[in-house]
């Protein structure tokens, strides 16, 4: 495969971005991993009410077909997915700092690894929290190493398509998870159990296969690697010229000498054995978080890749997903195990065309375009809620999924090995994705409290309520605000 006539890719890069995307695959699966599969596994299937103590599930092979909790412990194993990310993509730029980018694949493998098992083989709901929980790390460091990774090993031509597989990847292991969890469901059987062993078995193998992938080049040059940065180099593209593929771009180039002065003039720089004396940004070494805020250059680009992060979750996406069921159940009654995969389907659908345009449009042409049609589709689906119509609700859950899945959902993961250079990578992906993880939280555990807040009870309607799309009024505000912000810092 050529790229624009001079660099053309080879196999070892195929491969090498397919070992790489297992990882934020892996994310996205264990975001819908319990979706289709919690009645089974919560045993709501085996009996009438709630199943709470003292219900005991059946007995086979050695393990309980399902285990009794309450909707507050689901709830519970569900969320503490996200403190785990949280303080995965926190460690994140350690580990990618010491061990490298491979390095950090490997632990987030390894996380995943040990969460799935536990979650298969799990008897009690203690298991399946930590298991999660394990998950949930594992997730964090995934996020913040596979843009990073990307980033460093794609031609300068292709940086934005293959940026946007990371997001395409997120999207296939959701559907992956959904289309397994809707097959598994069974009732009284273990068969849920296969959702997690599928898992587990997907990250055995990424990390067997490990041995067969390199670091990136600038990661190998910023420790001093070069030979073995050249010939990496080389492998990945096979009309390469030493070095050209690792040397700062233009716009890095007024960080590149103002993070020189700033290191220049720490007492201990030279003590350290850091070297700031060369031409390549690969040779200064990795910034800290409290270092992106000094060097004035950075403000503006890690400002930018913030709001896009915060953004994100603003948008209300998991809000509307969780809509999307109550809503569209009543478009196609008894078809409520396969919305969630329908909806899958049209995220993965609708992430292609991101490949394309990215570098057809530009970053920010792709991504404001992106924000101004979610912004219209939150207006739409909290005017149909208020009014009743479910047509138009309809329309605007759709529409704002595609509208999601085409900019605001990848685009973001691209900026962060963009908008940065080398030695700020590392920091400003584990920045964004706290960012990205503390508003996914906060809005998760806000958004019924303020849905009901907002709205009150409707006694013609069972369990309808008048007012329930004010919830989404606020989102669009929220996330208007957000998008201005966006426009302003990034003007280019």
């Amino acid at each position: 495969m050529t790229v624009a006539g001079k660099t053309t890719l080879t196999p070892y890069f195929i491969s090498t971005i397919t070992w790489v995307l297992a990882s934020p695959f892996l994310y996205g699966f264990h975001i819908a991993a319990l979706n289709q599969v919690q009645s089974a596994l919560q045993c709501f299937k085996a009996v009438p009410e709630e199943p709470s103590p003292p219900y005991t599930a059946p007995i086979t092979h050695g393990f309980p077909v399902c285990i009794p909790m309450s909707n507050a412990t689901f709830g519970f194993v569900t969320s503490v997915f996200t403190i785990g990310g949280l303080l995965g993509s926190l460690s994140s730029t350690h580990l990618m700092n010491k061990y490298g980018r491979k390095g950090a694949v490997k632990f987030n493998s390894g996380f995943i690894l040990a969460g799935s098992v536990l979650m298969t083989i799990a008897w009690n709901s203690e298991l399946l929290i930590a298991g999660r929980f394990i998950i949930g790390i594992g997730a964090g460091i995934a996020m913040c190493v596979g843009p990073i990774f990307l980033s460093e090993i794609a031609p300068q031509k292709i940086k934005g398509s293959v940026g946007v597989m990371n997001q395409l990847s997120v999207v296939f292991g959701l559907l992956l998870a959904q289309a397994i969890g809707l097959s598994f469901s069974t009732p009284d059987t273990h068969r849920w159990r296969v959702v997690f062993l599928t898992s587990s078995v997907l990250c055995l193998l990424q990390l067997l296969l490990s041995a067969g992938v390199a670091d990136t080049p600038n990661w190998l040059t910023a420790v001093g690697r070069e030979t073995e940065a050249d010939d990496i180099a080389s492998k990945l593209w096979r009309d390469h010229s030493p070095g050209s593929q690792r040397s700062p771009r233009p716009q890095h180039e007024a960080l590149h000498a103002e993070a020189q002065s700033l290191l220049a003039e720490g007492a201990d720089a030279e003590d350290d054995g850091r070297s700031t004396s060369s031409g390549n940004e690969t040779t200064i070494p990795p910034l800290s978080v409290a270092d992106l805020f000094k060097l004035e250059p950075l403000r503006k680009p890690v400002t930018a890749v913030l709001l896009a992060m915060f953004g994100q979750q603003i948008s209300g996406i998991n809000a509307v997903i969780f809509y999307s069921n109550a809503i569209l159940s009543r478009v196609m009654p008894g078809a409520e195990g396969y919305i969630s995969l329908g909806i899958a389907i049209l995220n993965v659908i609708m992430t292609f065309p991101a490949v394309y345009l990215i570098e057809r449009l530009g970053r920010r042409s792709l991504l404001l375009g992106s924000m101004l049609a979610v912004e219209i589709s939150l207006i739409a689906l909290a005017l149909g809620l208020n009014g009743g119509v479910i047509a138009l609700s309809t329309v605007a859950i759709l529409a704002f999924v595609g509208s999601f899945a085409i900019g605001l959902g990848p685009v973001p993961f691209v900026l962060i090995g963009e908008l940065v250079p080398f030695y700020a990578a590392s920091a400003t992906s584990s920045l964004a994705l706290s960012v990205n993880w503390i508003t996914n939280f906060v809005v998760g555990v806000g958004f019924l409290p303020l849905r009901d807040w907002l709205s009150s009870e409707d006694p013609t309607k069972p369990n309808g309520r008048k007012g329930e799309g004010q919830i989404f009024f606020l989102f669009a505000g929220a996330f208007a605000v957000t998008a201005l912000l966006f426009a302003k810092e990034y003007r280019k």
